[in-house]
């Protein structure tokens, strides 16, 4: 069923439920913003914009990697540091990453609002917009979080040049793979995507375009290389896992799987709903924070069901026929279900191949992707005599999803400070060995502050120590051997 006319009735009233969504989204994420802490990755993040924009100095490597090393390139210095020009403050950083999610929602609604119906869009804004996913990882600074604008580039720039090659399309689509890489190795996903697309015949790259992109996105790598061949230390090479861990064992394609069902339900990780509410109640939380968090993680998983259900409705709609390229008379219909069939596909390779096991965030970038399936599905529903219950339960559904960001804004372990036990399961404030300015002015230790001048602490890897400490690039750690990381 082809979309109404904007000026439809339909059209305009869905208009209006989009925006409204759209604001109470936002709202929440800026609570969430002015709420979010600082960790370990946070402050080895803030190190690297700390040092550009109060000393000039460019560190042209990300953060420590989970698998050794350091992450490539010195764009997350450029994308932490240019917001501290503007505001001292932790949170400047995590603004940008907050206008990244919304620069992607509006580029994902401008493209899909001329391809779902009304009822589907207002869907969309549901469950994309308002996905608590998005919403927890919108909120605070971490290199994963800058993905989702990728993510609505990707589909923007393949269905624009369905029937034909064209330069600006093309040049942001090879700008956006090499800018990704920079950021986190998950970018994977959107490059195998992308040639499963277009093998597919799902899109025609400008090929002269996507190169140009490409390398001027892959500037900031210069200097990366010349620091790497004086210090090859930045680029440990990983000891952790072989590739095709995932397709022997099975156990972490099956994870990595299920968090694409995950993704577009309400089903969180217990590392997002554990929460403790110590800082609302004033005192330690010993009843309300556990008691939320063991109800809550029974009815949420309950969610899973409709992901579960579309994919499968979706899968079924044309069988072996997915595998056949898409022909040129297709709808623009087909061709998004088409696109969320081969993302899914692509995901699968990924996680066969990756040498370790899928974590929550590593398939982030996909999360419009993993929503489509429900939005059709739900939205062929609602053209059947079944569509009072499919508005019912979108009623229900929004109510649901913004009691449980309320919730999330309010105990989750990135939204707050106390409650936090050095011995415990949810901990990622460490003691740090010495102190820093950067601590005082950017109001780190006014917001939650951590331990200072502790000998033998960790201390964030690129950060000189004190008063005109010495800058160290190796990988920091903490006394049993780990990273502080973010949940």
């Amino acid at each position: 069923m082809p979309p109404l006319r904007p000026s439809s009735p339909a059209a305009v009233s869905a208009s209006r439920q989009v925006w409204i969504l759209f604001a109470i989204g936002l709202a929440i994420s800026l609570w969430m913003v002015a709420r979010s802490q600082v960790a370990g990755d946070q402050l080895n993040l803030l190190a690297r914009g700390w040092l550009l924009a109060e000393e000039g100095t460019w560190i042209s490597y990300g953060n420590p990697m989970s698998t050794g090393g350091k992450a490539p390139g010195g764009i997350t210095s450029v994308l932490v540091g240019l917001p501290l020009f503007l505001w001292k403050d932790h949170r400047a950083a995590t603004l940008l990453v907050l206008l990244f999610h919304v620069a992607g929602y509006l580029i994902l609604d401008g493209t899909l609002k001329r391809i779902i119906a009304p009822r589907e869009r207002v869907l969309f804004s549901l469950l994309y917009w308002l996905n608590p996913w998005r919403l927890y990882f919108s909120a605070f600074l971490w290199n994963p979080n800058y993905l989702f604008l990728f993510g609505a580039l990707h589909l923007w720039s393949c269905l624009v040049q369905r029937e034909r090659a064209r330069f600006w399309p093309s040049f942001l689509h090879g700008a956006g793979l090499v800018l990704a890489f920079q950021i986190h190795a998950s970018f994977l996903l959107l490059v195998v995507a992308s040639g499963l697309l277009w093998l597919r015949g799902y899109w025609k790259p400008h090929w002269t375009a996507g190169i140009v992109g490409g390398l001027l996105a892959a500037v900031p790598l210069v200097p990366w290389a010349f620091d790497l061949a004086k210090d090859p230390a930045i680029l440990t090479e990983a000891d952790k896992g072989f590739l095709g861990r995932g397709l022997l064992y099975v156990f972490p394609l099956l994870r990595g799987l299920l968090y694409w069902l995950r993704y577009a339900s309400m089903a969180l990780s217990e590392k997002i709903a554990l929460f403790d509410f110590s800082d609302l109640l004033g005192h330690e939380d010993r009843q309300l924070g556990p008691a939320v968090t063991a109800g809550l993680r029974v009815v949420l998983s309950l969610t899973l069901i409709f992901p579960l259900l579309a994919n499968v409705w979706l899968w079924r709609r044309r069988g072996r026929g997915w595998f056949k390229r898409l022909a040129p008379e297709a709808s623009s219909r087909t061709w998004l279900e088409g696109y969320a069939v081969w993302s899914f596909l692509a995901a699968a390779v990924v996680f066969s191949l990756s040498p370790t096991t899928i974590m929550m965030w590593q398939a982030l970038l996909l999360l419009h992707a993993a929503v489509l399936p429900v939005v059709l599905w739900a939205g062929a529903l609602g053209r059947t005599r079944r569509r009072p219950l499919v508005e019912k339960g979108m009623r229900i559904y929004a109510i649901a999803e913004i009691a449980l960001l309320v919730v999330i804004a309010l105990g989750s372990p990135q939204y707050r400070c106390k409650g936090h036990d050095p011995q415990g399961r949810d901990s990622f404030f460490f003691p740090l060995r010495s102190d820093h300015p950067m601590f005082h002015e950017l109001g780190i230790q006014e917001t939650c502050p951590w331990p200072l001048n502790q000998p033998g602490k960790w201390w964030p890897d690129v950060l000189p120590e004190g008063e005109g400490g010495t800058r160290t690039t190796r990988t920091s750690t903490d006394p049993q051997g780990r990273t502080p990381r973010s949940p």
